[in-house]
């Protein structure tokens, strides 16, 4: 019966606490800070750390933690919404570089591509290709406004939010 009681005196003395404040020494030896539990040198500077209980500290504060962790959830998701906006301005920039050169190549039309395009003369072709890629052109980008105006909605409907 003994060996029981002194099994369990054991076994739940660490997670108790009974000192209040905690004592340390610091001492400089050769231009180095030591810390220790005994007064290292004639000069040590003694240190007193206040003992704190992490299970009392914490358990008082769930319910301002759910007002931090949804503001940084929110900070991140923002963040991402930041960086996914970049993206797709950059991928706006991309399409009008390609663009852009793209429409030089077909400004150099001969009149024997001409002819195969079926075209009457070389500024109708040149008109007709450029009007299909300013199309296409067009869609992409279009696409990459719309997918930038939709994240800027999540964006601010997330500093809306309490």
């Amino acid at each position: 019966m003994i060996r029981v009681i002194l099994l369990s005196i054991c076994l739940t003395a660490p997670t108790f606490s009974l000192a209040e404040n905690i004592t340390v020494y610091k001492c400089v030896i050769k231009g180095v800070p030591t810390f220790s539990q005994l007064p290292c040198a004639l000069d040590a500077q003694a240190i007193t750390l206040k003992n704190v209980n992490v299970t009392t500290a914490y358990s008082n504060t769930t319910a301002s933690s759910k007002i931090t962790d949804t503001s940084v959830d929110d900070y991140l998701k923002t963040q991402q919404i930041n960086r996914d906006i970049k993206r797709y301005q950059l991928a706006i920039k991309q399409y009008q570089q390609q663009y852009t050169e793209k429409k030089q190549q077909i400004d150099y039309m001969t009149q024997d591509k001409a002819n195969r395009l079926g075209a009457s003369s070389i500024a109708n072709a040149i008109a007709t290709k450029t009007s299909a890629l300013k199309q296409s052109y067009d869609a992409l980008i279009g696409q990459a406004q719309q997918q930038i105006e939709a994240l800027n909605q999540q964006k601010e409907q997330l500093s809306q939010q309490p």
